[in-house]
């Protein structure tokens, strides 16, 4: 981890989700995802729902499956035209 406590295989994805122009948000939970997910569209962005991966969490927490399942990374990027 860093100083400012992000995984280094996270730093990677972001990092590489960066230059297709993905905007790293925050980490959330049901149901504010949904409602997330819901508002950024509504705004005019896609939306990316990126998997926890195990050495994301806290220590204490790196044993619960239940979060590593439930937990994601939001990031946006403006909706590109085809």
């Amino acid at each position: 981890m860093n100083e400012a406590g992000v995984p280094a295989a996270r730093r990677d994805r972001d990092e590489a989700l960066a230059r297709e122009g993905w905007i790293r948000r925050f980490t959330g939970s049901p149901p504010r995802l949904v409602e997330t997910r819901e508002l950024y569209e509504s705004l005019g962005h896609e939306v990316l729902l990126d998997p926890l991966a195990p050495g994301e969490l806290a220590a204490d927490c790196e044993g619960c499956t239940l979060a590593l399942t439930m937990f994601r990374v939001i990031y946006t990027r403006a909706r590109r035209s085809d």
